[in-house]
């Protein structure tokens, strides 16, 4: 007794110390420590702000956009040609210009060179030299696509559901989070309960030893009834350490959790566990489809059928126009400086003829993949529906086992109430009591596992049904 005392008062010193902090922790406030600490509710919060920077992408697809452009050229050697060029006389009959070609005086017909073109009575020689030396072209441009066979509006719809999926997502990993804070939680309370418990049974042992050592002393007991009660006694003191261990590795756990350093003293504030009896727990298909597994599915689903109008639109027409203006200069043509701006308005029409049936086969692909997300759907939602019903299940057992576990403890109380006064009495051996009180301990311990087994199976139930919310219920 001493020993315990010792130890209960060097834990009540260390929990002073320096740096050692002390955290009174509800189960609601386990909850939203664990969301604010998640990682994978990180990430998922930073999914969604990603589907909605993309969305916001698609959405200027559908506005025009303006563009610059900017070139310039060094060549270190210039265009250097001579060209001989043909001549063109007046016609006095008609004013205009006509080739200056040699007629044969005889026939009246052109004179024909070896080349079989042509001979013309007079050429003109023309030494020409272009410089790109310094040449440059700026200009901006103005596109506005007109019809882009869907593309554009299969791109915002799957903007839209890559937001609502990320949405969904999240809600599944907050859900995840909130089950593993409750399942922390309730392991840390229950072993706390069972350290209690442990060391209530060492301080009966402890009692039953020394009224055995006084028995045997006055001789009204025998030496074998004193061994019996102190290996007993031993194996209590074990199983407190065992408790005790338990409780230090759950506590770290709850820590870990809840995002808390794991020298942190957690003192849990819900240690009544209260627990009701379920109530309508009927696992219809509309359940199912609350959950957010299901809507990710069904997402997908809707994500491929977009897909498919994504690949139509590759293999149907397309149209835009474009306006610009550039200027062009720097061009040295024959010791003349060359510069030219202009305005231009271009408008374009693409229409796919012929591709070898590229475009229905990708399409079929397209379709095969949304008949694949289909299968996975209902493939999955059996297995939900299957998870939904052992979940209903359990909590139904786990409130049955709470039943029988108290009727039970009720026995084992009454059981080790009259063993302690017969043997007081001397109508009980030593070892009567001490298979009482082994029971009773063993009672007490299977109704704390099974009153928090009850909340964690209560947690899954809600989980499977895509009812747990960050507040917990009554």
């Amino acid at each position: 007794m001493k020993t315990i005392k010792y130890i209960t008062l060097i834990i009540f010193l260390i929990s002073w110390l320096p740096g050692i902090s002390q955290e009174q922790m509800t189960l609601q406030q386990a909850r939203e420590m664990a969301l604010r600490k998640n990682e994978n509710l990180k990430v998922a919060a930073k999914q969604i702000e990603k589907a909605e920077a993309q969305k916001a992408a698609a959405r200027t697809l559908r506005l025009p956009s303006l563009s610059a452009t900017g070139m310039g050229i060094y060549q270190d050697k210039d265009f250097e040609m001579e060209l001989t060029l043909p001549t063109q006389k007046p016609n006095p009959m008609t004013g205009e210009l006509e080739p200056n070609i040699m007629m044969n005086p005889e026939t009246g017909e052109p004179v024909i060179g070896p080349d079989g073109n042509p001979v013309f009575n007079m050429y003109a020689w023309l030494p020409l030299n272009v410089s790109l030396s310094g040449a440059y072209l700026a200009g901006i441009a103005l596109e506005q696509p007109v019809f882009t066979g869907g593309k554009i509006s299969a791109g915002n719809k799957m903007a839209d559901i890559g937001i609502e999926m990320a949405g969904e997502n999240k809600t599944l990993q907050q859900m995840n989070t909130i089950a593993e804070a409750d399942n922390a939680y309730w392991t840390y309370i229950s072993v706390t309960q069972k350290v209690q418990l442990a060391q209530q049974a060492v301080d009966m042992l402890e009692e039953l030893v020394e009224k055995a050592r006084d028995a045997h002393e006055v001789g009204m007991s025998s030496r074998n009834d004193l061994l019996k009660a102190q290996v007993e006694y031993t194996n209590v003191k074990l199983n407190l350490q065992k408790a005790q261990n338990g409780l230090e590795l759950s506590r770290m756990d709850l820590c870990r959790v809840t995002g808390l350093p794991f020298g942190t003293a957690i003192t849990a504030v819900d240690t009544t566990v209260s627990v009701n009896q379920p109530l309508d727990l009927a696992a219809e298909n509309e359940t199912v489809n609350q959950r957010p597994e299901y809507q990710l599915l069904q997402k997908n689903i809707e994500l491929q059928e977009q897909q498919i109008r994504m690949t139509k639109a590759d293999f149907l027409p397309t149209a835009g126009i474009q306006a610009g203006y550039n200027h062009i200069g720097g061009i040295d043509f024959g010791g003349t400086d060359f510069s030219n701006t202009s305005l231009n308005v271009l408008a374009s029409v693409k229409i796919p003829i012929f591709h070898w049936g590229e475009g229905v086969k990708k399409i079929n692909a397209a379709q095969i993949d949304k008949e694949i997300q289909e299968l996975e759907l209902e493939k999955n939602k059996q297995l939900l529906q299957l998870e939904t019903e052992q979940a209903r299940l359990n909590l139904q057992l786990a409130w049955e086992r709470i039943q029988l576990n108290e009727t039970a403890l009720e026995q084992a109380e009454e059981n080790l109430r009259v063993t302690r006064d017969n043997y007081e009495v001397g109508m009980e051996t030593i070892t009567e009591y001490l298979i009482a009180q082994t029971q009773w301990q063993k009672a007490f311990s299977e109704l704390i596992d099974s009153k928090t087994d009850f909340k964690m199976k209560e947690t899954a139930w809600l989980k499977a049904t895509g009812n747990l919310a960050i507040s917990p219920a009554d």
